[in-house]
């Protein structure tokens, strides 16, 4: 029961953190990567710990060495996964730091479990409650500076990364000298809850803030008001799926809930392109309008039209519809009728007139 709660409860945490976060497709692999990474650097840092021990104490390295070490080898990783395509902006740094934290967690876990046997299930308990989500945190903040440092020029980001693990170390830092002094253990949990709550916090800002990016970027491309507030509300992206579902089948439903994901984060790289001459975020943005076109393309016409056209409307607008007439051909006065008069367009377009009120 030990190593089940031991293991069990981090890895619910980080999929809390996961699913605050928002990430669908290919991000997903930022935290399967980082929690791999976490597990496979216990060993480095097991290497190093030791060492310091053998050089400077077991105090040491409780309150220096082991911050320095842990943290640094935690996050050595995040570079490479924040530079990378899978990231786009702060919160998918983040949620990458706190994947690495967790995989480092569940293996020290089960370490101090090997060598504190007789107090089993009371050990698993007090770690996961304070220095788990210690750990979660300190690294979180690490890696959400490193992905929205992208955007910046060289100079901000060698003062950036190098600040934020100072932050990490220093907090690692004080959670590990508390536990050595007389310090209670609900202080000590206290900590550490403070510490993961300032990084969920980070994640869930995310929410709010991508929304808003979103929003201007679809705004920017003529969206109406309907479909920029549809991003927000879960349920009513449901209700359309189900009938999309109903009317064209399974695999146009999944290929709409994408695309509507996808207004998201071209959102957030639009934003992350301005004042940017980052090549990556460049590189991301093409990225996601070439996948959103190409979603256009596999939807198909009617399925398309059908979707923005029944997306929620405020009553001043009919989404699509709404600007249809302005897009109608304008009669030729050159092509007129025996009798003089001009004929009107045909078809669909001679209709966009007598579309009813909302």
């Amino acid at each position: 029961m030990a190593y089940v709660v031991a293991t069990l409860v981090p890895l619910l945490a980080l999929a809390f953190v996961v699913r605050l976060g928002r990430l669908r497709g290919r991000a997903l692999w930022l935290p399967v990567v980082g929690l791999a990474w976490g597990i496979a650097s216990t060993w480095i840092a097991l290497e190093a710990n030791n060492r310091w021990v053998a050089a400077y104490g077991m105090v040491s390295v409780i309150t220096l060495g082991g911050p320095i070490a842990e943290e640094i080898i935690k996050a050595g990783v995040l570079p490479a996964l924040t530079a990378s395509r899978l990231s786009t902006w702060f919160v998918d740094g983040a949620v990458a730091g706190f994947a690495a934290a967790t995989g480092f967690a569940i293996r020290e876990n089960w370490l101090y479990l090997e060598r504190g046997a007789n107090e089993g299930l009371s050990l698993a308990l007090a770690r996961v409650t304070s220095t788990n989500l210690m750990h979660a945190g300190c690294t979180a903040l690490v890696g959400a500076t490193l992905a929205g440092a992208r955007t910046l020029g060289w100079g901000k980001r060698l003062i950036a990364a190098p600040a934020a693990l100072a932050i990490s170390i220093s907090l690692h830092s004080v959670f590990n000298r508390n536990t050595l002094d007389s310090t209670s253990a609900t202080i000590v949990t206290l900590i550490g809850v403070a510490v993961f709550a300032g990084a969920a916090v980070l994640v869930a800002l995310g929410g709010p803030v991508s929304l808003r990016w979103a929003r201007s970027s679809m705004q920017a491309q003529g969206l109406s008001a309907g479909e920029q507030s549809v991003l927000g509300k879960r349920g009513e992206v449901d209700n359309l799926l189900d009938e999309i579902d109903k009317r064209f089948g399974g695999v146009i439903a999944e290929q709409a809930e994408r695309f509507i994901a996808l207004q998201r984060r071209i959102g957030v790289a639009s934003h992350s392109l301005q004042g940017s001459s980052s090549n990556a975020a460049r590189a991301e943005f093409d990225s996601l309008q070439a996948e959103a076109n190409q979603l256009r393309r596999e939807i198909g016409v009617f399925p398309m039209t059908w979707i923005r056209s029944h997306l929620p409307t405020e009553s001043s607008a009919m989404g699509l519809w709404a600007t249809a007439a302005a897009s109608a051909p304008t009669p030729d006065p050159a092509e007129s009728d025996p009798t003089g008069t001009t004929r009107p367009p045909g078809g669909l377009w001679g209709t966009f007139g007598d579309q009813p009120k909302p």
